[in-house]
């Protein structure tokens, strides 16, 4: 193997389409570490290789740098020693131990700042609930728009409003739901269970927020319907692509309407506790 100079590594290895972070990313959502896979999600790396051969014949001593958005800084620095081996046991999968290859011996991580990230809506209310198909919806959304496939981040974030309206209809009331797809049927039964419809309401405010909802609702579903990867599509229509704005501003939106009706289905579980317990004073 040839070695180059730090300077030379950096200008052959660095690149905005990271294939080791995906690959990292992938690894550690195999494993289970969605957490750590996420943290990495929007770095870069490159290997810089040394002039010492290591164990195996001809294999280069190198170091593996990873270079992280500086908003990551706080969870970077609290890593375990146990979470940084398996950063590093992971990325031996990338990198074995083979003649004729680098051989990595350690991992420096340090910000930086010219990395351009997409901030999507936080949704921490949402990490509470314990149903890991949610969160899986959350992080496909999140790992879709790094890896900039815009129509894949549109459809699960259609899933993710899905997945919230029939987690509250079958938990409010102990039902299974049959789900026929028809996105805007699903959220009006949640509303109405939840007494969200603009009807229920006088206020012409609230009303209206309300009713902004039904229309969001109904774009993320056409959106996901029309233009993403949902459907197959026939030679003759011509296809367009969603770009990032779109998937960015579909996600969070999503985030945020599932995000309050998670909240407004809690609300509801207090006000049914405060009239049970009225109720069984009487």
């Amino acid at each position: 193997m040839t070695t180059t100079n730090q300077s030379e590594q950096k200008s052959n290895n660095i690149n905005t389409e990271d294939s080791d972070i995906k690959k990292l990313c992938k690894i550690l959502t195999h494993k289970g570490r969605h957490d750590l896979a996420d943290l990495l999600r929007y770095s870069v790396s490159f290997l810089e290789g040394s002039s010492t051969y290591g164990s195996r014949l001809f294999s280069i001593l190198s170091t593996f740098h990873i270079k992280y958005p500086p908003h990551t800084q706080g969870k970077i620095d609290k890593l375990s020693e146990a979470d940084k081996d398996e950063i590093f046991q992971a990325l031996r999968l990338i990198y074995p131990l083979l003649d004729n290859e680098p051989e990595i011996t350690s991992i420096e991580y340090y910000p930086d700042f010219d990395l351009d990230v997409t901030k999507l809506v936080e949704t921490k209310e949402l990490d509470r609930i314990d149903f890991e198909y949610i969160h899986e919806q959350k992080r496909k959304c999140d790992s879709k728009i790094a890896d900039k496939d815009y129509n894949g981040a549109v459809t699960n974030a259609r899933t993710l409003v899905e997945t919230i309206c029939l987690f509250i209809l079958e938990s409010k009331t102990k039902q299974k739901h049959d789900n026929d797809g028809n996105l805007i049927k699903l959220y009006k039964s949640t509303a109405s269970l939840l007494k969200m419809l603009p009807s229920d309401y006088e206020d012409g405010d609230l009303k209206q927020i309300l009713s902004g909802i039904f229309s969001i609702i109904n774009g993320i579903s056409g959106l996901r319907n029309t233009f993403s990867d949902a459907h197959g599509v026939a030679p003759s229509k011509k296809t367009y692509k969603i770009d990032e704005r779109h998937a960015v501003l579909a996600v969070n939106l999503a985030r945020t309407v599932s995000e309050y009706l998670f909240l407004s289905y809690e609300k509801s579980l207090l006000v049914e506790k405060s009239t049970q317990e009225k109720e069984n004073k009487k």
